[in-house]
């Protein structure tokens, strides 16, 4: 291997004149690391760093969170060898991966010669730590760059949906098919079926994809319908593993299912894709069980709209889009989605808490922002569901009105069989956490999510109590930037300071009750909802950091039962929206 060559490309020591870089050079040597092997682990000494020749790493701190993958041409472990520390995380091969190794003590040698290197390291090193700082405050996931398309079972065309995949990757970057018929093209017919312990031939193939990689931005391996030593080798090549599952069919499991279990590397994604038409009763957690997958899509027969949602998700450039709790205030979020349809911004996963997690269903379940404002027209405006009270025991109305409702708008979907990926968030009022809903009955954790403590009577779920989201998290980007999809737009529709006493100086214990000023008086619902969710309040800062685009809706002045100022609050969402979203359009879509 030409180590200069491969180094000069680290940006590392792309800085380094002739001399430094062959000095540096003539002391690399190599080591491969099969997929889920350990590099190195927390604690272990620091006595030499790595370059990443091919594959992929992964960086995860001792609880458990993914720290960051390293690619092709990137460094590892430079900085606790220059400080003499000991390893602060492990470090794994995501897939097989063929690394440089450069010791300590050949390294700094070549450094102590060369000084003006190691003024060129410190200043590269300094400004990664910079930007990686910035990533983690404002970036979703890095994107991957390798897909291991596989069907659940041999009577799944897998290798047409990775041609489809294929063909929406190549609109964005370079893009490059492999299956064992290329392999064969290149290398001699019957390569691609070779077992891994054929060293020569392993090593050949292994050259081959290393630099098919450097030439295109995503490769994309396509397994045929057997579980055989090319459909083993493409997922030990892939960031992600894509499972093709036919969503008629009944979950079961297969012996490619059963070799994905058994030999796949647990620290590679699996994403499930179920292909089928619109409408099948499909059990989505059954598959998701026998597959082991983290996230699951939606595809239909000659759809490629919903090939290209995935293709961006799984890249990391899928839009997502959190709405925040707010009562009649959410009504904004209307006037934002008609800004999306008019910006043609494709919003491909949802999430919400309290009223804004009502607005995201009705988009998720496939309405558009007229459809969305005539059901919320009927629902809010031209009925009150809310006004089934009772005696005050545990809240001041029943809420059966409300929840009917819900169940004749969402029906009996089910979350998780919703095209388009959705949450909502609740409150533990028994534990003070928040909780997030990603499958199960959608009306019924709607209703949780919008059950105003105080107002509605707790939701009693699993021996304990659950009320509004908003309560803890009126604006969920975090559960959002979780998912790790792409890009945020958060539109929050909270106010601050909006409950006030104008002309009392006080203290007044009976000023609201004589209440005399020219404004509408604090209302005992809207109370209420400001004393639930006030602590929500206190983090506006930091769901606005997780957001890329954060937009504080223009609602003041608006209660939180104003109903009848509908038209009004969507047309300021709109403008507003229009406002904040036209200038990033191109870069949101990049």
């Amino acid at each position: 291997m030409d180590f200069i060559a491969l180094l000069s490309r680290c940006t590392l020591f792309a800085g380094l004149d002739e001399a430094a870089l062959t000095a540096v050079a003539r002391h690399a040597r190599l080591r491969e690391i099969k997929s889920g092997g350990t590099l190195f682990r927390e604690g272990e000494t620091s006595d030499c760093m790595y370059v990443v020749a091919t594959g992929r790493l992964r960086v995860t701190l001792s609880t458990g969170v993914i720290a960051a993958d390293i690619g092709r041409y990137e460094p590892i472990g430079e900085i606790g060898l220059l400080a003499e520390e000991r390893r602060t995380a492990s470090v794994h091969a995501v897939r097989d991966s063929i690394v440089v190794v450069l010791g300590r003590e050949d390294l700094m040698a070549c450094l102590y010669a060369h000084p003006q290197a190691l003024v060129a390291m410190t200043r590269v090193i300094i400004g990664r730590l910079r930007r990686n700082q910035r990533a983690q405050a404002l970036e979703g996931a890095r994107s991957a760059h390798t897909f291991a398309v596989v069907p659940a079972g041999g009577s799944v065309d897998a290798h047409a949906f990775a041609e489809t995949l294929c063909a929406t990757l190549a609109t964005h970057d370079s893009v490059k098919l492999i299956d064992d018929v290329f392999v064969d093209a290149q290398l001699g017919a019957g390569t691609a079926f070779k077992p891994f312990q054929e060293g020569e031939t392993n090593e050949r193939l292994m050259t081959l994809l290393g630099e098919v990689e450097s030439q295109y931005r995503y490769l994309v391996y396509a397994a045929g319908g057997e579980a055989d030593p090319w459909a083993r080798r493409c997922t030990r090549q892939a960031d992600r593993v894509i499972v093709i599952a036919d969503a008629a069919a009944a979950p079961a499991m297969t012996p490619m299912l059963e070799r994905l279990r058994s030999g796949n590397n647990a620290r590679v994604p699996v994403d499930l894709v179920l292909l089928g038409a619109e409408g099948l009763t499909t059990d989505v957690l059954g598959w998701r069980e026998c597959t082991r997958a983290g996230a699951h899509y939606f595809a239909r027969p000659g759809h490629a709209g919903d090939v290209a949602a995935i293709a961006r998700q799984m890249t990391g450039r899928g839009i997502g889009l959190v709405l925040g709790g707010g009562g009649a205030r959410g009504f904004a979020h209307i006037g934002l989605m008609r800004a999306l349809h008019e910006l043609k911004l494709p919003v491909d996963v949802l999430g919400g808490a309290s009223m804004g997690a009502f607005f995201a269903a009705l988009m998720a379940c496939g309405k558009d922002y007229v459809e969305i404002t005539e059901i919320a027209r009927s629902s809010f405006v031209e009925h009150n569901y809310l006004n089934d009270y009772m005696f005050p025991t545990v809240a001041l109305i029943r809420g059966r009105k409300f929840v009917r409702h819900l169940h004749e708008v969402f029906g009996d979907r089910q979350i998780e069989r919703l095209r388009t990926p959705f949450f909502c968030v609740s409150t533990n009022l028994t534990r003070g956490t928040p909780v997030v809903h990603d499958r199960g009955e959608l009306a019924t954790w709607l209703a949780c999510s919008m059950c105003v403590p105080g107002v509605a009577p707790p939701v009693a779920y699993k021996g304990e109590l659950l009320v509004d989201g908003a309560v803890i998290n009126s604006l969920p980007t975090d559960v959002m930037q979780g998912l790790q999809r792409g890009p945020i737009i958060a539109s929050d529709v909270s106010t601050e300071g909006d409950l006030r006493a104008p002309g009392i100086e006080g203290p007044d214990p009976e000023g609201l009750l004589r209440w005399n000023a020219p404004s509408k008086r604090p209302g005992l619902f809207s109370i209420i909802f400001r004393t639930a969710t006030l602590t929500s309040e206190s983090g506006v800062a930091n769901r606005a950091a997780k957001a890329d685009v954060y937009i504080r809706m223009p609602v003041s002045g608006v209660a939180l039962f104003d109903w009848k100022k509908m038209d009004e609050v969507i047309e300021r969402g709109y403008r507003h929206a229009l406002e904040k979203l036209g200038p990033v359009r191109d870069s949101l879509i990049r």
